[in-house]
């Protein structure tokens, strides 16, 4: 079984008493003002011995499931039968979980221990809560139990890149990495790489065993996908030099240096990442030097399907910033410096941590064109839809075309940009403006709208943006983005995020099992409002699960990220609607590019 970093919550070392990071994920940044401490901690972090090091894990299993039985037992009215007859105390049997189960495999046959002294009578019963209650909890939690077990056993490598890095061999020594060494790690150059060995590392690759020639090919068919449009990509470490050649389809091989500073930046970075044999942890010094906001997102997302890895990098970058409040495996650690302390702790305030990195409006690279949506789950459903457009291209054997659209690069090639809703009265799309309204155009002029269907309904605003924008205005046929889920994928998602609520004892989503296909393909109705009819609620309860005061959907981020992770997890396909939307939008892309 592949490990998921993720699950790693905490890391101290020696016999501090006190946990070094906490709420870590599999991509860590640390962020700060200049001189307040963020590659010394780094550094410190990257030379903790790992026989000192402590590992917290993400504690999912013995509260939730005290929580769980606890719950049950009062819902089902189980536990003032059993309590009555046995004597159990609710409280005490809580603790006991807690302070005594670590290990899953043993969570059963202790609940059963709890209940030893019941006769044939009783068992039944027992058996049938067991069944409904433990098994069930570890159904939904045994994966992570596992891969917690791998966790603990592992051993891991460790990398470290500094800011002195380059393709460039510049003497026949490793200079650089020998100076870090020098002035930071007593001249302890193991561990370090610079991009000075890449040449090397290719030639015992190449001539190594079958895996670790796979791995150079897996590595040029990435670049290939990702950069160059699928061309046939080879990497060569010519026997005539010291210099790694590069051989782009048809064209003549020239030297790697010869390619432009941003993919030279961004081999250099993802290189040491492919061929680790091991799961390792990396720590990289500021990793946007060289590369523009889109190949930021790019080498974020790259490093993210390497989960067997974990990666801790200083930054001064807003971008990566934005990516992290739309990821849960991006944890931002900021760094302070008082009084000669240094202090790291998980950051909380987005806005405090751009004013200290001197973000400013005009800070912000523009793309080639943008794409206008109403909120973030609109942007973060859309970036699912696009790439699931290219994976369905490759299926149905569009490869050249597959190719040539993933290698349009979000914040490069193009850009979302987030209106708000009603605040679209804030901007003035046509050519003219006006006093009190911001000229788009004059931020981007390729400009792609998507409206919510509701938009119709308000004055104007259609007529209005048809005219501006022509060709580059799509108004939904549906209320809102939501409506357009797969229907299978949103009854699904619908059941998962009812797990995660409270209030929920005597009531039942079974009939959600009817809701039709063209249910949610609705102009006035939205998700949230349909699925909450579906909803069998007890007598007296009040409350709204799914349906906020509009109708749309309650939690709408939760939600998305729910319905994502269920689109990862399981096979499906786009909608003819969604299909439509998609090509429109790669149409905008392509011809603005």
């Amino acid at each position: 079984m592949s490990i998921n970093s993720n699950l790693i919550e905490k890391i101290g070392f020696g016999n501090n008493q006190e946990w070094y990071l906490s709420n870590t994920r599999q991509i860590n940044f640390f962020i700060g003002p200049n001189n307040s401490g963020k590659s010394r901690e780094l550094r410190q972090l990257f030379s903790i011995n790992e026989n000192t090091r402590i590992f917290g894990y993400r504690g999912f299993l013995v509260e939730d499931l005290a929580k769980d039985i606890v719950a049950s037992l009062e819902a089902t009215g189980n536990y003032r039968n059993i309590a009555a007859k046995y004597a159990i105390d609710i409280k005490r049997l809580k603790h006991s979980i807690r302070r005594n189960i670590t290990n899953a495999k043993d969570t059963i046959e202790y609940l059963r221990l709890v209940y030893r002294d019941t006769g044939t009578r009783y068992q039944n019963k027992i058996d049938e809560f067991v069944q409904s209650i433990i098994e069930e909890y570890f159904l939904r939690t045994s994966t992570d139990a596992e891969q917690i077990d791998i966790l603990i056993n592992q051993s891991w490598q460790k990398m470290y890149i500094p800011t002195l890095r380059s393709l460039r061999n510049v003497d026949d020594k490793d200079i650089y990495r020998n100076r870090t060494a020098q002035d930071y790690f007593q001249n302890d150059a193991s561990n370090i790489f610079t991009g000075h060995s890449i040449y090397k590392e290719l030639v015992d690759h190449l001539l190594g065993t079958h895996a670790q020639r796979t791995k150079i090919r897996e590595y040029e068919l990435y670049l290939s996908k990702n950069f160059f449009f699928g061309e046939e990509i080879s990497i060569v470490p010519r026997v005539d030099g010291d210099v790694v050649h590069f051989k782009q389809g048809k064209s003549e091989e020239r030297p790697i240096y010869d390619l432009g500073d941003g993919i030279q930046s961004l081999i250099l970075l993802t290189f040491s990442v492919f061929m680790a044999e091991k799961p390792t942890m990396f720590f990289i010094e500021e990793p946007e030097h060289y590369l523009h906001a889109g190949l930021q997102r790019t080498l974020i997302e790259t490093f993210a399907k390497k989960k067997q890895h974990m990666f801790f990098m200083t930054t001064h970058s807003n971008h990566f910033l934005d990516i992290a409040q739309e990821r849960d495996d991006i944890s931002i650690h900021q760094i302070s410096r008082t009084n000669e302390k240094t202090t790291v702790e998980p950051a909380r305030e987005y806005g405090t941590l751009l004013t200290e990195l001197g973000v400013r409006a005009s800070s912000v690279l523009l793309a080639n064109c943008s794409i206008w949506v109403e909120g973030i789950t609109d942007k973060l459903y859309l970036r699912t839809y696009l790439n699931k457009y290219i994976e369905e291209l490759r299926e149905n054997g569009e490869t050249d075309k597959a190719n040539r659209l993933s290698s349009y690069h979000e914040n490069l090639h193009y850009v979302f940009a987030e209106y708000q809703g009603s605040n679209i009265t804030h901007w003035a799309f046509d050519d003219e403006g006006s006093e009190s309204q911001t000229p788009a155009k004059k931020l981007n002029s390729n400009i792609f709208l998507i409206a919510d269907a509701d938009i119709d309904g308000k004055g104007s605003r259609v007529q209005y943006l048809a005219d501006a924008l022509g060709q580059g205005f799509y108004l939904l046929e549906w209320k809102e983005i939501e409506n357009y889920i797969p229907h299978r994928i949103l009854i699904e998602t619908a059941r998962r995020r009812w797990e995660t609520f409270n209030q929920r004892s005597e009531c039942s989503i079974k009939r959600f099992a009817n809701i039709e296909q063209d249910r949610f393909e609705k102009v006035d109705q939205g998700v949230g409002g349909i699925l909450e009819r579906f909803v069998d609620k007890k007598k007296g309860l009040e409350r709204d699960f799914y349906k906020d005061k509009s109708g749309t959907i309650k939690d709408k981020v939760k939600f998305c990220q729910t319905a994502i992770k269920t689109m990862e997890d399981q096979e499906w396909k786009l909608t003819p609607p969604l299909n439509e939307l998609c090509e429109a939008i790669w149409v905008h892309i392509e011809a603005n590019n």
